[in-house]
Order: structure tokens, then C-alpha cells, then sequence
């Protein structure tokens, strides 16, 4: 059979779409276990087609499934304006939605011009799906799916079981990664392209309130070996590479011993990854082994500064360990990317001391994102009737969907404020001579791209003003209007009653 998958085009708003544009790591994962058993896939990212090109190719490779993937709240409109365009021209085509955001809460995906929503490892759950509809089976014996009981626009959708999770992630097919390759260059996170994307580990055992990841896979936390791993990595052909670990170096004893695999297979690569705090307070020789694969970058989720603000989110971790741990960075020499949780409950003196601690440190890669209840998670379950506006793409970790103590234009321009004082920091630390002639040698030696300059450049621009937010919500109000005047008008009901 052949299989298109597509990745939604970006939104009107901001948050992680502008500050990182990374591949559709998980639908090449899925192609990877698709193609062995015959079938023909193609993968169609629309960020970078457009729509109507990208629609356009979708249909011309005359699919016979069209996978679509929500891994965002904010695409849950623009998925659902997909898979309705799909529905209308490839009739014959089974339409699928899968992804973290579908899983979490499938049922608002229960759509007429959906057939089926995959919850789960889409590695479980496509293969024997393809092959049911290849051999026109009993799709109700597929686990891990959400069905319309009679086609098209039930109003009773079936669910099938849950979808297993094997936990030798060694056995995983390694991703159709060729699949993308006419994209590869398009791909970053800030300053750092053409950035990979490589998964070493699902699952987290922590349990942050503003998180899902930990519910959708049930606390666990399985690994891939170092082996594998390695195999992997020898098919990257990109300088840059980002572990999509929400946790790297959790098991200490594999985190060296995958230092020292890759260092003997002569892999050296920019790799930017996600840790914890504590663990680089306890085992910072961890960051010593990994120097010798090639550069490093850390983003470090700290959330606050105090350990009153780490306890409102279930952090489990303490603030001398985020202090700590920035030294360690900066000792031994390391990239590091600090990111604080701000709340909209926040007072002056909130974004006052956040500011001193930037200074006082001298992180001035420090990102800021607003406390945002993501369905799926605990803090939604706690404050989701305070939410005041039924926009999911105003869901971007980039604006308030809460009531803010602050009116909302004294709120946004201490917000932005935050981001400005990030950017005077680095021009005090760092001096502006050698901050743009730093720039100009990575131009020159082609390790940054014109475009890519001036895509951060006018990102640090706009979250520096507080009306870049301030219009987010006025045109939210226009997408929300426009909505209420189309079939879409229920969806809002429910979630303004849900406020």
C-alpha cells in the first residue's frame, strides 16, 4: 500500500514554532516500520511545501492511507483543517491522525473526515494497521486505535485496547530517514543547522504537573543501547545533532559508556541535549566524557529559581542544584541553555528577581516560558476552568491562556522585558565587537546560514516588544470569531464551558 504522511504547516503565532523548526522525527519512525513489510511511503511536510504544493504532491502520490501527526495542541485546528481537505479530495484514502497531543486526548479528534486516531507508539500500532487495510480486515482487532463505529462521522466511537510498548527499544526499526532528505537542510534550533533529530530513550519517571510525558508512557522510561545508538548516529549525516531524550544521562553508567562508543567510532558532531540539574551536580565528569564526542549544548529545564517555584510544579529538584550546575557549565566550558516556567500569577517582583539571577549568573541563553495547562497534564486538570480562551494555538507556551495578577499589557512588558535584559546581558558579557564578529566568522565558515541569522535576529527582536504577544491575543480573537461561525462552533462550547 502507499502511505503519505504529513506534517501540519506553522501556525500564526510564536513559541517553539519560532524558535526551533526540527523534523518530523516520529513520522519517520513510523515509516520505518512500515517499509520493511512492502509498503511505499512519502513524507510531506507542509511548513516547508506550503499547503496547497504540499496537498498537492500528497495527492498526486495517490495514497491509500494519509497519516497525520498532532504532536502539538496548537495544531489540533490546522490538523483537523488537514484531514479535511483530505477527506474531500482522496475519498478513496483512509485519513489517520497520531501524535503526543491525538494521544492525550483522542476524542477531540472524533471528526467526520477522520477514520481513525492511533494512541500510542506509532510503531505498534501503523504496521498492523496498514496490513488490516491491506487485507481488508477487522480493524476492531488492531489495538491502540479510536474508531468510528460506522465510517466517517459517528457520533460513537469504538476504542480498541491499548497498543503495546515493547521495552527493548533496540528493537525498533531505525527511521526513514531518507525520507526527509530533501528537507534536511531546512531543519534548526536557533543558530544550529541543518540540525538532526535522534531519540535514545522514551519516557520520564518524574512527574512535573505541566508535563504529559510522563502520563503517556505510564512513568516508564526505557533506553536504547549504546550500540544501537551508535549505529544510529553513523547514518546522520548532519553536523548537528539533538537527542530528544527528555532526560539525558538519567542512567549515569550508559551515559558513559555511550561517550566512550561514540568517541571509538570516530563520531564527532555538535550534540545538543536535555538533562537535569542534580544530575550534573552529582556526576559532572559525565560532561567531561562527552567533550570528547565534539561540542556540547545543554538545555536545562531549572523552571524557577527558588525552591518554592519548584515545588509548584512538581519539579523535585532544588535550586542550589540549578545554581550549581550552571557553574559546572561554565567551568568546564560547556553551552548551556537555562529555560524558567514565568506565571501569570507573577507580580513585578517575580519577573524582578528572574532578572537579577540572569545577571547574577550571567546565563544569558536563558528562554522563558509562559505556565501553559496542556491537556494531558495535572496542572490542566487543576486550572482548567480558568483557562480564558478556547484558541489552541494560542497554546504556544508564548502567551497567557490564564487570568494574569499584572494587567495583560504590564504583564507582557515584563515578559518581553525578560528576553530583552537575556540579549543586554550577553552584549555586557560577551561585547557587542565580538558577539557580531563571532557572527560573521560562523557566516564565514558557512557554520551559519544569511537566513538563519536573520531569522534569530528578528526572533530576539520580537520577543523583546511586548506588542509581538499583545497582537497574538488580538488575533486570537479574530480566529476565535471566525470559528464560532463554522462547523467548528461545538468544539469552542466545550472548551469555553471547560473555562
Amino acid at each position: 500500500m502507499k502511505v503519505a504522511f504529513l506534517k501540519p504547516h506553522t501556525g500564526g503565532v510564536l513559541g517553539l514554532e519560532m524558535i526551533t523548526f526540527v523534523e518530523p522525527l516520529g513520522l519517520e519512525c513510523v515509516a520505518g516500520a512500515i517499509e520493511p513489510d512492502g509498503h511505499e511511503c512519502k513524507v510531506i511536510d507542509l511548513r516547508i511545501d506550503g499547503v496547497e504544493p504540499g496537498l498537492a504532491d500528497c495527492k498526486a502520490f495517490e495514497p491509500d492511507v494519509v497519516g497525520l501527526t498532532c504532536n502539538f495542541t496548537t495544531e489540533r485546528f490546522r490538523t483537523l483543517e488537514l484531514a479535511r481537505r483530505l477527506a474531500r479530495d482522496l475519498p478513496d484514502a483512509t485519513v489517520v491522525v497520531g501524535g503526543h497531543d491525538a494521544s492525550r486526548e483522542p476524542e477531540w479528534f472524533q471528526d467526520a473526515a477522520i477514520d481513525v486516531v492511533a494512541i500510542g507508539d506509532g510503531e505498534e500500532i501503523m504496521p498492523p494497521l496498514v496490513d488490516a487495510l491491506e487485507g481488508k480486515g477487522d480493524l476492531r482487532k488492531v489495538p491502540g486505535l479510536m474508531l468510528n463505529a460506522t465510517g466517517r462521522g459517528s457520533s460513537d466511537p469504538i476504542f480498541t485496547g491499548d497498543a503495546p510498548a515493547r521495552s527493548d527499544l533496540d528493537e525498533m526499526p531505525l527511521p526513514a530517514r531518507h525520507l526527509i532528505r530533501r528537507y534536511r537542510r531546512e531543519y534548526y534550533w536557533n543558530f544550529h543547522k541543518p540540525m538532526a533529530m535522534m531519540e535514545t530513550a522514551r519516557g520520564c519517571p518524574f512527574k512535573c504537573n505541566f508535563c504529559s510525558v510522563w502520563k503517556f508512557h505510564e512513568s516508564s522510561f526505557r533506553e536504547k543501547s549504546p550500540e544501537r545508538v551508535v549505529e544510529e548516529l553513523r547514518q546522520i549525516e548532519t553536523p548537528h545533532v539533538f537527542f530528544t531524550d527528555d532526560i539525558f544521562w538519567m542512567n549515569v553508567k550508559r551515559a558513559k559508556e555511550l561517550a566512550r562508543q561514540i568517541k571509538a567510532a570516530g563520531i564527532k558532531k555538535y550534540f545538543k541535549l536535555q538533562t537535569r540539574s542534580d544530575i550534573i551536580c552529582r556526576h559532572p565528569e559525565i560532561i567531561e566524557a562527552w567533550k570528547e564526542c565534539g561540542k556540547l549544548s545543554i538545555f536545562l529545564g531549572l523552571e524557577a529559581i527558588d525552591d518554592e517555584g519548584l515545588t509548584s510544579v512538581n519539579k523535585k529538584n532544588k535550586a542550589a542544584n540549578n545554581n550549581r550546575a550552571i557553574e559546572i557549565c561554565q567551568e568546564l566550558d560547556v553551552g548551556y541553555s537555562p529555560n524558567f516556567i514565568v506565571d501569570p500569577d507573577w507580580d513585578r517582583e517575580h519577573f524582578r528577581k528572574l532578572r537579577d539571577w540572569v545577571s547574577r549568573t550571567g546565563a544569558y541563553n536563558s528562554g522563558f516560558s509562559i505556565l501553559t495547562p496542556l491537556p494531558g497534564t495535572d496542572l490542566w486538570d487543576e486550572v482548567r476552568r480558568r483557562v480564558n480562551t478556547p484558541d489552541w494555538e494560542l497554546f504556544d507556551i508564548a502567551h497567557t491562556v490564564l487570568p494574569t495578577r499584572l494587567s495583560r499589557e504590564e504583564f507582557y512588558a515584563e515578559y518581553a522585558g525578560l528576553w530583552r535584559h537575556a540579549l543586554d546581558i550577553r552584549l555586557r558579557n560577551e561585547g557587542k565587537v565580538r558577539t557580531y564578529v563571532g557572527m560573521g566568522l560562523a557566516l564565514a565558515a558557512g557554520k551559519l546560514t544569511l537566513g538563519a541569522l536573520r531569522k534569530g535576529m528578528n526572533m530576539s527582536k520580537r520577543f523583546s516588544t511586548p506588542e509581538t504577544f499583545l497582537k497574538g491575543h488580538r488575533d486570537s480573537e479574530k480566529r476565535v470569531a471566525a470559528i464560532v461561525a463554522s462547523e467548528d462552533a461545538p468544539r469552542l462550547a466545550t472548551a469555553a464551558a471547560e473555562s
